[in-house]
């Protein structure tokens, strides 16, 4: 069998850092004048993350060096950003690390289920302009939750175990906000027993969900009284609820892929197209049923415009535990029960990079079945011997390795293609739709 040596990504290559690196100093000289009536001020947030985007997997930026123990052999790996929600790489790492982690911490080998809550377009842009109440619309699904087991259950005490996560984004990367909630199909009482909810009208809980969003929009002087009595008459409400994914108690794999799913980035490169000659990107998803159509082109300020919204802000959490997985509960059974802790098998590691191996090298392992961490010379295992973040020792150790490069000007276009021609479709259960599109 022939080993895979592990080769670190190329994040200048990708679409989405050619045009952030190519126009986002653009965008922030228009925004005032183009996009601040639609998304208010600039973040000083999306700022931040895009510039430590731009230096993402960049050398210049430092890196660790890592040493084989046997053979070494020695190489240099960038440092990431970090960034959550904007860069691909960073992000799809945090996807693993939280389903794992929630897997074997919070999650108990029940059944559960994926409920989500929409809400009606007429209702978004409230979201958009103020942040803070998708934490409120998270509560406002727990409640409705919570209220719906114990009268479906008959049991004034019962409590589900739900995770919430807060998207804010649709299939063609719009302004979408709605829930995801990785909740128990059944409710803890206070005995610790647990009751399996049967089958249940959805519509009805929709019901109640739209009657704590209006509740709360009217709270907050976000909404009229006219408008919800509007809202109340339509014979669509556009809230739905969705409750089909069920996990099998005894299926570990489906909760820690569920979980994954729920924290999952808000756009994939994979289905990323950016046309330089034009200044386009092109996103492809799948068919949108009230659109007809499975892909997207957008004006590149546009694109960055629409992306960056989905940025959240310092500090803002899109995770949250309720009931019987909230950090309340979670610790007084912890108090009550100080006697019940994980098991803990000791297996031999390295010391100085244990951290980093389960951080790191683990879920490259787990992705790409190939270890950055195995010698690409030898099967020899390789070490973190240093960290280096001295501008100085920096560019002295690259020149010396014929490594640095200077900053450069975005390369040169070439004149603009008049017509063409593009194969948009995403999803393989649909025709291929070939589509011609004439860009003067």
């Amino acid at each position: 069998m022939v080993e895979v040596v592990y080769k670190p990504r190329k994040p200048k290559a990708s679409p989405l850092y050619q045009s952030i690196s190519e126009h986002f100093s653009e965008f922030e000289s228009v925004y005032e004048e183009r996009y601040q009536n639609k998304y208010r001020v600039l973040r000083e947030v999306v700022r931040e993350v895009v510039y430590k985007y731009l230096g993402c997997g960049d050398l210049r930026k430092g890196f660790a060096r890592i040493k084989c123990k046997d053979c070494k052999h020695e190489i240099l790996l960038a440092f990431s950003c970090k960034g959550r929600y904007f860069c691909p790489s960073c992000h799809q790492k945090r996807v693993l690390m939280f389903g794992e982690w929630i897997t074997e911490n919070i999650l108990y080998p029940l059944p559960h289920r994926q409920y989500v809550f929409t809400l009606p377009k007429m209702l978004r842009p409230y979201f958009r302009f103020n942040r803070k109440l998708l934490g409120k619309l998270s509560q406002c699904a727990y409640q409705s939750l919570k209220e719906f087991f114990q009268k479906t259950l008959n049991r004034k005490k019962a409590m589900p175990g739900v995770v919430v996560s807060i998207q804010t984004f649709g299939d063609l990367v719009n302004f979408h906000p709605h829930l995801h909630c990785l909740v128990t199909d059944g409710c803890f009482m206070a005995n610790d027993w647990f009751y399996v909810l049967p089958e249940i009208d959805v519509k009805k809980l929709e019901s109640l969900f739209r009657h704590k969003v209006l509740k709360l929009l009217l709270s907050e002087k976000r909404i009229s009284e006219e408008l919800v009595e509007k809202l109340l008459s339509w014979k669509n409400s556009g809230f739905s609820v969705h409750n089909q994914v069920k996990i099998k108690s005894r299926d570990r794999r489906g909760r820690e892929s569920l979980a994954q799913y729920i924290l999952r980035s808000p756009f994939s490169l994979e289905k990323m197209t950016y046309q330089q000659h034009t200044k386009t990107v092109l996103y492809r998803s799948k068919i949108n049923p009230f659109l007809k159509k499975n892909f997207a082109v957008f004006p590149v300020l546009d694109w960055i415009a629409t992306l960056t919204t989905h940025i959240p802000n310092k500090g803002e959490q899109l995770i949250r535990y309720y009931g019987y997985y909230s950090n309340v509960s979670r610790g007084k059974r912890k108090k009550e029960k100080p006697e019940e802790k994980t098991e803990i098998i000791e297996i031999d590691a390295p010391p100085l990079s244990k951290e980093l191996k389960k951080r790191w090298s683990y879920f490259i392992r787990k992705v790409y079945e190939t270890d950055p961490l195995t010698c690409p010379k030898c099967p020899g295992e390789m070490r973190i011997i240093s960290f280096i973040d001295q501008p100085d020792v920096i560019q002295k150790i690259l020149e010396h390795l014929g490594l640095w490069e200077e900053s450069q000007a975005p390369p040169a276009r070439d004149p603009p293609v008049k017509e063409l021609t593009f194969d948009p479709s995403y999803s393989l259960s649909q025709r291929l739709i070939r589509l011609r599109w004439k860009l003067i």
